[in-house]
Protein backbone atom coordinates (compact mmCIF):
# COMPACT_ATOMS: atom_id res chain seq x y z
CA UNK A 1 0.00 0.00 0.00
CA UNK A 2 1.39 3.16 -0.95
CA UNK A 3 2.21 6.26 1.20
CA UNK A 4 -0.06 9.31 0.18
CA UNK A 5 1.03 12.37 1.14
CA UNK A 6 -1.58 15.55 2.12
CA UNK A 7 -2.51 18.69 3.09
CA UNK A 8 -5.41 20.34 4.95
CA UNK A 9 -6.05 24.14 3.92
CA UNK A 10 -9.44 25.40 6.41
CA UNK A 11 -10.15 28.51 7.89
CA UNK A 12 -11.78 26.79 10.93
CA UNK A 13 -9.25 25.20 13.19
CA UNK A 14 -11.90 22.70 15.07
CA UNK A 15 -12.57 21.26 11.62
CA UNK A 16 -8.65 21.07 11.06
CA UNK A 17 -7.92 19.26 14.19
CA UNK A 18 -10.67 16.56 13.17
CA UNK A 19 -10.16 16.07 10.13
CA UNK A 20 -6.20 15.53 11.46
CA UNK A 21 -7.51 13.05 13.84
CA UNK A 22 -9.53 10.92 11.50
CA UNK A 23 -6.54 10.62 9.11
CA UNK A 24 -4.00 10.19 11.79
CA UNK A 25 -5.82 6.01 11.76
CA UNK A 26 -4.34 5.43 8.58
CA UNK A 27 -0.78 4.44 8.70
CA UNK A 28 -0.24 5.48 5.22
CA UNK A 29 -1.69 8.57 4.82
CA UNK A 30 1.32 11.41 5.41
CA UNK A 31 0.35 14.64 6.49
CA UNK A 32 2.82 17.51 4.94
CA UNK A 33 1.11 20.34 6.51
CA UNK A 34 -2.02 22.68 7.49
CA UNK A 35 -3.01 26.56 5.90
CA UNK A 36 -6.03 28.41 7.58
CA UNK A 37 -6.74 30.35 4.24
CA UNK A 38 -6.89 29.75 0.64
CA UNK A 39 -2.92 32.20 -0.51
CA UNK A 40 -0.93 30.90 2.10
CA UNK A 41 -2.14 26.97 1.50
CA UNK A 42 -1.82 27.26 -2.14
CA UNK A 43 2.11 28.60 -1.94
CA UNK A 44 2.67 25.89 0.55
CA UNK A 45 1.51 23.16 -1.70
CA UNK A 46 3.11 24.58 -4.27
CA UNK A 47 6.65 24.05 -2.30
CA UNK A 48 5.61 20.72 -0.47
CA UNK A 49 3.52 19.31 -3.30
CA UNK A 50 1.47 16.81 -1.53
CA UNK A 51 -0.32 14.14 -3.24
CA UNK A 52 -3.71 15.24 -2.44
CA UNK A 53 -5.21 18.60 -0.45
CA UNK A 54 -8.62 18.25 1.95
CA UNK A 55 -9.46 21.60 1.02
CA UNK A 56 -12.50 24.02 2.23
CA UNK A 57 -14.51 26.19 -0.56
CA UNK A 58 -15.23 29.51 1.39
CA UNK A 59 -11.79 30.85 3.08
CA UNK A 60 -10.60 34.26 2.91
CA UNK A 61 -8.46 35.58 0.57
CA UNK A 62 -8.14 32.65 -1.82
CA UNK A 63 -11.64 30.48 -2.12
CA UNK A 64 -11.29 26.50 -2.53
CA UNK A 65 -12.45 26.61 -6.28
CA UNK A 66 -10.17 29.41 -7.31
CA UNK A 67 -6.93 27.17 -4.86
CA UNK A 68 -8.12 24.02 -6.90
CA UNK A 69 -8.38 25.24 -10.17
CA UNK A 70 -4.52 26.61 -10.39
CA UNK A 71 -3.37 23.19 -8.70
CA UNK A 72 -5.11 20.81 -11.18
CA UNK A 73 -3.57 23.32 -14.39
CA UNK A 74 0.12 23.57 -12.74
CA UNK A 75 0.26 20.55 -10.49
CA UNK A 76 -0.54 16.82 -10.73
CA UNK A 77 -2.15 17.22 -6.89
CA UNK A 78 -5.77 15.59 -6.37
CA UNK A 79 -8.07 17.93 -4.22
CA UNK A 80 -10.99 16.68 -1.62
CA UNK A 81 -13.49 19.56 -0.98
CA UNK A 82 -14.32 19.49 2.86
CA UNK A 83 -17.00 22.29 3.64
CA UNK A 84 -20.19 22.33 5.12
CA UNK A 85 -22.34 23.70 1.81
CA UNK A 86 -24.29 20.83 -0.42
CA UNK A 87 -24.39 23.74 -2.97
CA UNK A 88 -21.19 23.58 -4.73
CA UNK A 89 -20.93 19.61 -5.30
CA UNK A 90 -21.89 20.36 -9.38
CA UNK A 91 -18.78 22.83 -9.56
CA UNK A 92 -16.54 21.02 -7.69
CA UNK A 93 -17.06 18.19 -9.84
CA UNK A 94 -16.53 20.38 -13.12
CA UNK A 95 -13.32 20.37 -11.80
CA UNK A 96 -12.35 16.33 -11.29
CA UNK A 97 -12.04 16.55 -7.19
CA UNK A 98 -11.68 12.51 -6.15
CA UNK A 99 -14.10 13.86 -3.36
CA UNK A 100 -16.55 16.05 -2.01
CA UNK A 101 -16.75 15.63 2.29
CA UNK A 102 -19.49 17.53 4.26
CA UNK A 103 -19.02 18.63 7.74
CA UNK A 104 -19.32 17.40 10.55
CA UNK A 105 -16.76 14.73 9.46
CA UNK A 106 -17.45 11.11 9.80
CA UNK A 107 -14.93 7.55 10.55
CA UNK A 108 -16.93 6.19 8.14
CA UNK A 109 -17.02 8.89 5.42
CA UNK A 110 -13.55 9.60 5.86
CA UNK A 111 -12.23 6.23 5.51
CA UNK A 112 -14.40 6.10 2.35
CA UNK A 113 -12.37 9.30 1.36
CA UNK A 114 -9.20 7.44 1.91
CA UNK A 115 -10.30 4.08 -0.13
CA UNK A 116 -10.67 6.25 -3.14
CA UNK A 117 -7.50 8.34 -2.85
CA UNK A 118 -5.64 4.93 -2.49
CA UNK A 119 -7.25 3.67 -5.65
CA UNK A 120 -7.01 6.61 -7.48
CA UNK A 121 -2.99 6.51 -6.10
CA UNK A 122 -2.79 2.88 -7.96
CA UNK A 123 -4.63 4.10 -11.21
CA UNK A 124 -1.75 6.77 -11.55
CA UNK A 125 0.84 4.39 -10.80
CA UNK A 126 -0.39 2.17 -13.68
CA UNK A 127 -0.82 4.72 -16.32
CA UNK A 128 2.42 6.52 -14.81
CA UNK A 129 3.63 3.23 -16.47
CA UNK A 130 2.21 3.20 -19.35
CA UNK A 131 3.02 6.22 -20.08
CA UNK A 132 6.94 5.92 -19.61
CA UNK A 133 6.37 2.83 -22.32
CA UNK A 134 4.79 5.60 -24.51
CA UNK A 135 7.52 8.45 -23.58
CA UNK A 136 10.27 5.81 -25.05
CA UNK A 137 8.13 5.12 -28.33
CA UNK A 138 7.79 8.58 -28.78
CA UNK A 139 11.48 9.55 -28.52
CA UNK A 140 12.66 6.71 -30.91
CA UNK A 141 10.52 7.84 -33.32
CA UNK A 142 11.50 12.20 -32.87
CA UNK A 143 14.97 10.94 -33.74
CA UNK A 144 15.60 12.37 -37.31
CA UNK A 145 18.87 10.50 -37.44
CA UNK A 146 21.10 8.83 -35.45
CA UNK A 147 22.32 11.78 -33.58
CA UNK A 148 19.78 14.37 -33.77
CA UNK A 149 16.80 14.87 -32.21
CA UNK A 150 13.59 17.15 -32.02
CA UNK A 151 12.31 16.70 -28.47
CA UNK A 152 13.82 16.14 -25.06
CA UNK A 153 12.54 14.38 -22.16
CA UNK A 154 12.80 16.26 -19.23
CA UNK A 155 11.28 16.01 -15.53
CA UNK A 156 8.61 18.67 -13.74
CA UNK A 157 7.00 17.81 -10.61
CA UNK A 158 6.76 14.37 -11.34
CA UNK A 159 5.88 14.34 -14.57
CA UNK A 160 7.90 13.58 -17.93
CA UNK A 161 7.89 16.60 -20.02
CA UNK A 162 9.06 16.70 -23.89
CA UNK A 163 10.66 19.96 -24.75
CA UNK A 164 10.85 20.91 -28.16
CA UNK A 165 15.04 21.39 -28.99
CA UNK A 166 14.19 24.95 -30.88
CA UNK A 167 13.02 26.43 -27.91
CA UNK A 168 15.94 25.54 -25.58
CA UNK A 169 17.89 28.17 -25.24
CA UNK A 170 20.90 26.38 -23.32
CA UNK A 171 21.95 23.16 -20.86
CA UNK A 172 24.60 23.17 -18.19
CA UNK A 173 25.72 21.08 -15.35
CA UNK A 174 25.33 21.96 -11.84
CA UNK A 175 25.74 19.82 -8.48
CA UNK A 176 26.26 16.56 -11.23
CA UNK A 177 22.70 17.05 -12.79
CA UNK A 178 21.91 18.72 -16.12
CA UNK A 179 19.62 20.77 -16.76
CA UNK A 180 17.35 22.18 -19.93
CA UNK A 181 16.60 25.89 -19.95
CA UNK A 182 13.70 27.81 -21.89
CA UNK A 183 12.93 31.38 -22.07
CA UNK A 184 10.35 30.62 -19.09
CA UNK A 185 11.55 27.62 -16.93
CA UNK A 186 14.10 25.41 -16.00
CA UNK A 187 14.00 21.45 -16.30
CA UNK A 188 15.78 18.50 -15.02
CA UNK A 189 16.66 16.01 -17.41
CA UNK A 190 18.70 12.41 -16.96
CA UNK A 191 20.97 13.22 -20.52
CA UNK A 192 24.62 14.10 -19.94
CA UNK A 193 25.38 17.46 -21.27
CA UNK A 194 27.91 16.04 -23.64
CA UNK A 195 24.51 13.56 -24.95
CA UNK A 196 22.84 16.68 -25.31
CA UNK A 197 25.45 18.18 -27.14
CA UNK A 198 25.76 15.82 -29.58
CA UNK A 199 21.91 15.15 -30.09
CA UNK A 200 20.86 19.17 -30.23
CA UNK A 201 23.92 20.31 -32.19
CA UNK A 202 24.41 23.34 -29.59
CA UNK A 203 27.76 25.28 -29.03
CA UNK A 204 29.98 24.19 -26.39
CA UNK A 205 30.54 27.92 -25.20
CA UNK A 206 32.31 26.45 -22.01
CA UNK A 207 32.84 22.83 -19.89
CA UNK A 208 29.44 23.49 -17.86
CA UNK A 209 27.53 25.03 -20.90
CA UNK A 210 25.85 24.42 -24.03
CA UNK A 211 23.86 27.01 -26.09
CA UNK A 212 21.30 27.52 -28.55
CA UNK A 213 22.83 30.24 -30.82
CA UNK A 214 19.40 30.91 -32.18
CA UNK A 215 18.56 31.79 -28.32
CA UNK A 216 20.70 35.13 -27.81
CA UNK A 217 20.50 38.35 -27.95
CA UNK A 218 24.11 40.13 -27.58
CA UNK A 219 27.48 38.92 -26.48
CA UNK A 220 30.54 40.77 -25.54
CA UNK A 221 34.04 40.43 -24.51
CA UNK A 222 35.63 39.43 -21.09
CA UNK A 223 38.61 38.79 -19.18
CA UNK A 224 41.67 37.34 -20.84
CA UNK A 225 40.00 36.75 -24.19
CA UNK A 226 36.82 35.42 -23.25
CA UNK A 227 33.20 35.89 -23.85
CA UNK A 228 30.07 36.27 -22.53
CA UNK A 229 26.74 35.58 -24.13
CA UNK A 230 23.89 37.13 -23.55
CA UNK A 231 20.70 34.57 -23.74
CA UNK A 232 17.45 35.72 -24.76
CA UNK A 233 15.17 34.72 -21.38
CA UNK A 234 13.20 36.06 -18.87
CA UNK A 235 16.84 36.34 -16.63
CA UNK A 236 18.47 37.14 -19.06
CA UNK A 237 21.47 34.62 -18.32
CA UNK A 238 24.83 35.24 -18.94
CA UNK A 239 27.04 32.11 -19.92
CA UNK A 240 30.73 32.36 -19.89
CA UNK A 241 32.81 31.51 -23.22
CA UNK A 242 36.08 29.81 -22.40
CA UNK A 243 39.13 31.14 -24.71
CA UNK A 244 39.17 27.47 -26.66
CA UNK A 245 36.00 28.07 -27.74
CA UNK A 246 35.96 31.64 -28.58
CA UNK A 247 36.68 31.35 -32.61
CA UNK A 248 34.49 28.62 -33.06
CA UNK A 249 32.02 31.08 -31.82
CA UNK A 250 32.86 33.93 -34.17
CA UNK A 251 32.65 30.86 -37.05
CA UNK A 252 28.76 30.01 -35.93
CA UNK A 253 28.02 33.59 -35.69
CA UNK A 254 29.58 35.05 -38.94
CA UNK A 255 31.98 37.19 -36.95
Amino acid sequence: MGLITCMIIEDEVPAIEELKYLLSKHENIKLLGTALDGESGLQMAKKLLPDVVFLDINMPVKNGIEVSKELKENYDTDIVFITAYEEHAVKAFEIDVVDYVLKPFSEERINKTVARLQERLRFKKENNEDFKKQVKNIIKELHTNENTIKKIPCELNGKTILIDVKDICLCFTENEKTYVKTKEKQFLTNYMLHELEGKTGFFRAHRSYIVNLNNIKELYPWFHGTYKLIINDDNNTEVPVSRSNVKRMKELLGL
